[in-house]
């Protein structure tokens, strides 16, 4: 061989290593699916706040895990909150429940179909809440929702839609369309 010809070839040799080295591998490609970092059945937890005290309790039929994403998907997620009241050292319960739920970076647990909220203590003046879609920031133990939603209590009966209440400061604000029914029977 001469020169002429080992010069093509060298070429042809060279590239065809840089195009085995830099060709897209399907089996190195990054899968788009998501998969869990772990799936638990039939899940209880209970968080404590800087005290010691048992801030809530969280449970659910089916939780799946994505840690690179930090959230959490429940299945029948059902939290009970508990607030203390700083004067009457007395300790009020909330249970929120729904069909399902994700927890986004451990705090911000939102929550869809059927929604239901509950006091459990029967000590405050709303006691029932309903709606479609509501989020619970367990830190700071809001809730809100953007939707139509319905609440009660002794002798009354409301409904509105976009709401904000706080569990710790006993706040509720109704955004839109408040419609309500109060009833002169006492308990």
């Amino acid at each position: 061989m001469n020169k002429r010809h080992i010069i093509p070839f060298a070429l042809l040799l060279i590239a065809f290593l840089f195009w085995s080295y830099f060709k897209n591998d399907p089996s190195k490609k990054i899968s788009k699916v998501h998969n869990p970092n772990y799936i638990a059945y039939n899940i209880s937890n209970v968080h404590y706040d800087k005290k010691g005290e048992i801030s809530y309790k969280m449970f659910a039929d089916k939780s799946t895990t994505f840690s690179l994403e930090d959230y959490t998907v429940f299945i029948n997620p059902r939290v009970i909150v508990y607030i203390r009241n700083k004067d009457t050292n007395q300790i009020s319960t909330w249970q929120i429940k729904s069909k399902e739920g994700v927890l986004i970076d451990q705090n911000k647990l939102q929550l869809s179909d059927k929604v239901r909220v509950k006091n459990l203590s029967l000590d405050q003046l709303v006691q029932n809440m309903a709606t479609e879609k509501l989020t619970l920031l367990l830190d700071k133990k809001e809730i809100s929702s953007d939707i139509f939603i319905t609440w009660d209590g002794p002798q009354m009966h409301q409904q509105g839609i976009g709401m904000w209440a706080s569990l710790l400061s006993n706040e509720l604000i109704v955004k839109n369309n408040i419609k309500a029914v109060y009833f002169n029977e006492k308990n």
